[in-house]
């Protein structure tokens, strides 16, 4: 018996070392395995930070306080720009007589006035003031009523459902008209789906354009004419001039190029122009979300329609090409002994609105100053034929 219980306690012994071992080893994968696991977690995670362009908000970053590059010289890494000898096509830039009649009419158009003169007659593009209650079976229905306080509406716009603005064809200023209609099996509200309505409509005024009088400039243009013969003058010189500078900015766009870049230049932009894009995307879907009650893109790559990969690819192509531009731009300007006053850079901020300080720093509107400064000066010495 007592050898027997020896023989039992040995066995015993050996069979919890043996489990000792066993669960020391099985630690030990499982600390492995975790250890493997999270370096291969933090070995990806510094991957795509390495790989992917971090969104940037800092415009200025890279750009000194005149709006010049930092730690770039231009002339290092692009082909100069045969900027002194541009020849620009007067057809590229004519502002033609049918040019003219489009810009008269569209500034009679935002000026029209409405006219009570029950002799005009509704035709299809007038505007009419209208006010009308609408009914479904002799009863007034929610949103159905402008409750007096009168709506435009322009025949044609397809604004209303069906046949409601054809029935308003022919009436004139004073007019009360039936309009019988019937909402589309679709429509929004779901109690008015497929139901006929009967909209009881006054026709207020139809809006009539104003004559093209030298009164009428100065009381709508007096900022830059006080007669027709004036604002033609200036329609023709100011359209020709916006031409040019759009040819000119073309023309660096397209002719600009480099040998190599600055990476930290790169970089920089890559941040900007994602920052960019991000924004934009989420903007987008805020503004849809208000309207419609969801996003149009369900992730940002879903916006792009692009892989990481391929949008980091489109930025490189971006950033270069932008890099290029930006370098050709500070080029003329110091090769043409360019300079800036406070009065170019106040018109700049000015026109960028009151918060472009804060938004993108002294740095950025410098450059963009700069910029414009470039393309003044070329406006200036170009020649036309």
């Amino acid at each position: 018996k007592s050898q027997a219980k020896r023989k039992a306690r040995q066995e015993e012994s050996q069979k919890a070392k043996r489990e000792a071992k066993r669960t020391k080893l099985t630690t030990n994968l499982i600390i492995a395995l975790v250890i493997i696991l999270f370096a291969a977690g933090i070995g990806s995670f510094v991957y795509y930070r390495m790989t992917t362009t971090q969104a940037s908000s800092d415009y200025s970053a890279y750009l000194n306080a005149d709006g010049t590059l930092k730690n770039v010289t231009p002339t290092d890494y692009i082909n100069p720009l045969d900027y002194k000898n541009i020849i620009v096509p007067k057809a590229e830039i004519e502002y033609t007589e049918d040019h003219m009649t489009d810009d008269i009419n569209s500034l009679l158009t935002s000026n029209k006035v409405a006219s009570t003169d029950a002799t005009l007659a509704a035709v299809e593009g007038d505007t009419l003031n209208i006010d009308y209650v609408g009914t479904v079976d002799g009863v007034e229905f929610e949103g159905g009523s402008t409750n007096g306080a009168g709506t435009d509406l322009t025949l044609g716009s397809g604004s209303y459902i069906d046949d409601f603005e054809e029935q308003l064809y022919g009436s004139h200023p004073g007019d009360s008209v039936t309009v019988e209609v019937t909402f589309p099996e679709d429509y929004t509200s779901e109690d008015l789906q497929g139901k006929d309505a009967v909209f009881e409509v006054k026709v207020n005024s139809i809006y009539v354009l104003p004559e093209f009088t030298d009164e009428f400039i100065a009381e709508h243009a007096g900022d830059v004419a006080t007669t027709v013969e004036e604002y033609k003058e200036y329609l023709k010189a100011s359209n020709e001039e916006s031409n040019l500078r759009n040819y000119l900015v073309n023309y660096i766009n397209e002719n600009a190029s480099a040998t190599s870049f600055d990476n930290g230049h790169l970089k920089y932009l890559k941040g900007i122009i994602k920052n960019d894009h991000e924004n934009y995307y989420t903007s987008y879907n805020q503004t849809m979300m208000m309207y419609t009650g969801k996003p149009v893109y369900n992730s940002f790559a879903e916006y792009t329609g692009m892989s990481n990969a391929e949008f980091e690819t489109y930025l490189d192509e971006q950033s270069r090409a932008r890099a290029t531009i930006d370098m050709t731009y500070q080029y003329i300007f110091s090769d043409a002994g360019l300079t800036i006053d406070d009065s170019d850079y106040e018109e700049i901020t000015k026109n960028m609105g009151t918060t472009a300080f804060d938004t993108y720093g002294k740095g950025y509107l410098m450059q963009m100053t700069l910029q414009n400064e470039v393309i003044s000066y070329l406006t200036e010495n170009a020649t036309i034929q």
